[in-house]
């Protein structure tokens, strides 16, 4: 329990100065303050004796709440007696504060009989006792609630004191101020006050949390424009679920973040983030104490967020997973994280300005708000404008939308801060004010701060009403009030503006090298006091930002374009020798610092940086968007060395992006890779190893197999005088993998049996995530087993399968199992091995569901459901097959689709439907036909003509077929299909 005992300092001396009614009336002002005070900091008041009081925050509460509100309310009242003493003309009244937490006794839960519920005396004796020890208009604290509150608020040691009637000597601390964490309008920097005109949203709030109380989830989504108040009211919602819920998350967007990956997340999380290299990290067991500390001790769903935040000893494995995969991981977690929060009661879930919400940031709320209804969970938005949703999120979300104020509201707020009760301000002076703020809570501030200034009184600083507009009328009572303040704040106040959501002096002087320390201090301490700042918390030092995000656009767009570029250019400068100096500017911000300077290079530099980590991720769209960015400045350059390295790096960095976000041969892909080329060839021959990945890539981003084999031959004639052995290899790989889908088996099994020959297996630890990202030598042997099965070598076939197994086995790498289990099940699929197919479809679920492998999964049914099919189960096998089929589509894993749709038309003949069977063979034909997919051409046409034999089809198509299939096997070489071709001739009785 923490208690708080204040009392009137010199009552006495007092008492004598002034006649006794006055003294009674100002005791009771004092009472009514404190007792005010007290209540809005959710405090009980306990007993009143004379000039004094006892008040006590419960536990319930959370220890460390009960001891930051106790330390709050402490302060309010010390303020609140100011402005007392001064309206009163006392200026010589002021209170002393003392705030202690001690041990709280319950009643005993374990047995029948419960003894009445009583708090330790020792809490009320330290806060009173402290309270006789503090000098006026102060607040002491003792260790305990110093420890307790230490996060939010400045404190002082006061040395250790002997109090009266406490055994042991205590610590004790003074307490200054309250920290602000972010930018959020606070009026006249008092968090208290009652709300205007938002009494039936505050209804509608207190309703839907009584159902999120009786357990189900509720999602409220707060709208309305800039200054309007959303976040007061988010204040409120805070203030009305405190006493039931279990926890209260709050998540704040910024407009920097946008396309930083979970950065409401990043900003919540304590600083204890380590310059490595060009970025900032979190150290994974930081990400691991926080979901600890909120109950969450689930290793996959914390090992997960550490991957997607990019912490620093990260679970490595993730690196294997696709970013599709870990994207439906990421959601599943997220149900299991909502159901572990609020496990021990009702959980508040709020995110600011949605609007600012990364794309990953989004899926996670997005599906949070699927789920909410499951969970006793209110999920509060804030956003500026109707936050699209999808239906089936939007169902159960309600939709306060915060209108202005009336003139009647307006001139209430204006009257509630003093405005209407000074004689100086003419009425029609306010009337005008009520107009010219639009209702808007934020534009009501700055026009009594306006009027306050003094600035209203004259006519050269009063808005035109007729000709312009609210936000016009805000922007120019702004500038008027930075006038007002000098040059030296104005100057200040635009420096702020470019160093992000927050600044310290160090930065400042950096920014502005001409101004003392003093004199910035000065000036950042009236831009305090005029309310356009406020102090907020940063490791190591007091750091400022603005009160609203508004103030700080009007102030930056009022700066001329010189001024900006020249402290983009100082503080990128500074940030990049020294990324402590400015933690909350990641690498995203950076470069935007970089290239407002006009540092071109060096923003493209660090977006390459970015969008390669963000990829590494999962982050796939937030790393698209740099990445093409990053190409885009280069453009702007002049062509350079410099400029080409840059380029070429953006390139690789961004080809695996876009076939993941776009398809692998996608116009878009294959124009990046035919640019990169380009560039690449005019590099010098000795650099030409550093970027054979572009060339790699070149290669499978044709638009079919023809156009792939065209460029892999001419690999060979661009890098010619290279002699490293493991690019020799690689355009060997590309080669086999390119010719074996068209059929070419001889070329396959030489380029084959060459690249083996070159391979060596310490070089391939690296290569095998770049290059096909599985080994060149599973690579090679598995397509060599399925090649020489198809030429009719089948013992040999059988030997390089055996071969490539116990390989996958020596090297235990995770792709490169998942390929040798793909060419097992192909090759029992040649065999028409359906016992071992089905072992084999076990085996691949199972590696599948182990390591987040869909596309492995959806072969995994496929193979199985052919299988079955042929094994007697012929429902059940089509229907797991057409899902298997229906999974891969869906992820666009369909290379092999004329082989799909064969085993499909297949099946269809199996259950009597021949027309059906022959229109999906005639589909596949097609398909193989206009992809160069052709080494299972030949069994297609044979299948067409087996499933028209069945059917009602002319003798003339059914032999034109047969004709067909031998024709393209015995070109290809395809004994093994050949074979099968002349059977079913000799089975049909025909002459071909």
């Amino acid at each position: 329990m923490t208690a708080l005992s204040y009392g009137i300092a010199g009552s006495t001396d007092l008492l004598h100065v002034v006649d006794i009614d006055d003294f009674q009336e100002l005791v009771a002002s004092v009472q009514g303050v404190a007792q005010e005070a007290i209540a809005s900091c959710s405090g009980v008041l306990r007993a009143e004796s004379g000039d004094g009081g006892i008040a006590v925050f419960p536990a319930q509460q959370g220890s460390g709440d009960a001891a930051s509100l106790a330390i709050r309310a402490g302060l309010k009242i010390v303020e609140a007696c100011k402005r007392l003493g001064r309206d009163a003309g006392h200026v010589d009244l002021s209170v002393r504060v003392g705030v202690a937490t001690s041990v709280e006794f319950g009643p005993d839960r374990r047995g029948e009989n419960t003894k009445p519920q009583g708090y330790a005396d020792m809490a009320l004796t330290l806060a009173s006792r402290l309270e006789a020890a503090v000098p006026p208009d102060s607040v002491f604290v003792c260790e305990e609630s110093r420890r307790l509150a230490g996060r939010s608020y400045t404190f002082v040691f006061e040395g250790t004191r002997t109090l009266e009637g406490i055994e042991q000597p205590e610590r004790v601390w003074r307490a200054l101020d309250h920290h602000k964490k972010v930018d959020r309008p606070h009026v006249f920097r008092k968090r208290g006050g009652n709300l205007i005109g938002r009494a039936a949203a505050l209804q509608k709030i207190a309703a839907i949390w009584d159902s999120v109380r009786a357990g189900r989830g509720e999602v409220l989504c707060i709208e309305g424009e800039p200054g309007i108040g959303k976040s007061r009211l988010l204040r409120e919602v805070r203030r009305l679920t405190r006493e039931k819920q279990s926890k209260f998350l709050l998540f704040q967007s910024q407009p920097e973040g946008l396309l930083s990956p979970l950065h409401p997340f990043v900003s919540s999380l304590p600083s204890s983030a380590t310059d490595e290299g060009d970025t900032l990290q979190i150290p994974a067991a930081v990400v691991a104490r926080l979901f600890e500390h909120h109950g969450i001790r689930d290793a996959e769903i914390v090992d997960l967020f550490a991957h997607l935040l990019g912490a620093r000893d990260a679970e490595p494995t993730f690196s294997d997973i696709s970013p599709l995969a870990i994207r439906m991981r990421a959601l599943r977690a997220v149900t299991g994280a909502l159901q572990l929060l609020c496990a021990t009661g009702p959980l508040v879930l709020a995110v600011e300005d949605v609007h600012w919400l990364d794309r990953t940031s989004k899926d996670l709320l997005f599906e949070a708000i699927r789920v909410a209804r499951h969970f006793p969970v209110l999920i509060v938005m804030t956003s500026p404008t109707a936050f699209e949703m999808d239906r089936s999120d939007a169902a159960h979300t309600t939709r306060l939308s915060l209108e202005p104020f009336s003139l009647e509201e307006a001139g209430l707020a204006m009257r509630a801060r003093g405005i209407g009760q000074r004689r100086k301000v003419r009425p029609e002076l306010i009337e005008m004010a009520e107009h010219i703020s639009g209702g808007v809570p934020l534009f009501v501030e700055e026009v009594c701060r306006w009027i306050s200034d003094g600035l209203a009184a004259k006519p050269e600083n009063v808005p035109d009403r007729a000709a312009v507009s609210h936000r016009a009328d805000f922007d120019a009572m702004l500038e008027a009030r930075l006038s007002h303040l000098g040059g030296t704040a104005r100057t200040v106040a635009s420096a702020c503006t470019v160093a992000g959501s927050q600044t310290t002096l160090p930065l400042l002087r950096i920014l502005l090298p001409d101004s003392g320390r003093k004199s910035l201090a000065r000036a950042v301490e009236t831009l305090v006091e005029a309310g356009f700042l406020v102090r907020t918390r940063t490791p190591g030092s007091v750091a400022y930002g603005f009160r609203h995000t508004l103030l700080r656009e009007v102030i930056y767009g009022g700066m001329p374009q010189k001024q900006q570029q020249l402290f983009h250019r100082r503080l990128f400068l500074a940030v990049s020798r020294d990324r402590m100096l400015a933690p909350w500017i990641d690498s995203v911000a950076l470069a935007g610092h970089a290239e407002q300077a006009g540092l071109t290079a060096e923003a493209a530099e660090l977006l390459i940086g970015v969008g390669d980590e963000f990829a590494r991720r999962s982050a796939m769209i937030e790393s698209r968007h740099h990445l093409e960015h990053a190409l885009s400045l280069c453009a702007t350059m002049p062509q350079s060395s410099m400029m080409d390295t840059l380029q070429l790096s953006a390139l690789i960095a961004l080809g695996p992006v876009l076939s993941a976000t776009g398809g692998a041969n996608s116009p878009a892909t294959s124009k990046l890779y035919e640019d990169g080329v380009a560039v690449a060839r005019r590099q010098p021959l000795e650099d030409q190893p550093k970027w054979f990945l572009v060339y790699w890539r070149w290669c499978f981003a044709g638009r079919d197999f023809r156009d792939r084999h065209e460029r892999a031959l001419q690999l060979p004639g661009m890098l010619a005088g290279v002699v490293d052995t493991e690019i020799k290899l690689q355009i060997r790989h590309c080669i086999w993998s390119i010719d074996f889908n068209l059929g070419r088996h001889r070329e396959t099994q030489d380029a084959i049996r060459e690249g083996l020959a070159l391979y060596d297996a310490k070089a391939a630890k690296a290569s095998r995530t770049v290059f096909g990202g599985h080994d060149a030598k599973v690579s090679a042997l598995g397509q060599l087993a399925l090649s020489l099965w198809l030429t009719g070598q089948r013992k040999a076939s059988d030997e390089t399968l055996s071969r490539m197994v116990a390989y996958v086995h020596e090297i235990s790498h995770v792709p490169s199992k998942a390929y040798s289990l793909d060419i097992e099940a192909v090759s029992a699929f040649y065999r028409d091995d359906h016992r071992r197919l089905i072992d084999l479809s076990e085996r691949m679920s199972e590696f599948a569901e182990e390591h987040e492998m869909q596309s492995l999964a959806g072969m995994s049914r496929l193979f199985a459901g052919w299988a079955l099919a042929h094994r007697g189960d012929l429902v059940m096998g089509h229907d797991m097959f057409r899902d298997g089929l229906s999974q891969l589509r869906e992820l666009g894993i369909v290379v092999d689709l004329p082989i799909y749709l064969y085993m499909h038309a297949t099946m269809l003949g199996l259950a009597h439907r021949y027309e059906a069977g022959i229109e999906i063979a005639t589909e596949a034909i097609a398909q193989a036909q206009e992809t160069g997919h052709t080494y299972w051409l030949a069994e297609l046409y044979r299948r067409r003509a087996v499933l028209r034999s069945q059917g009602i089809s002319p003798r003339e198509a059914i032999t034109a077929d047969l004709k067909s299939a031998i024709a393209i096997a015995e070109e290809q070489g395809a004994i093994a299909l050949l074979q099968r071709t002349r059977h079913s001739t000799r089975e049909l009785g025909l002459v071909v």
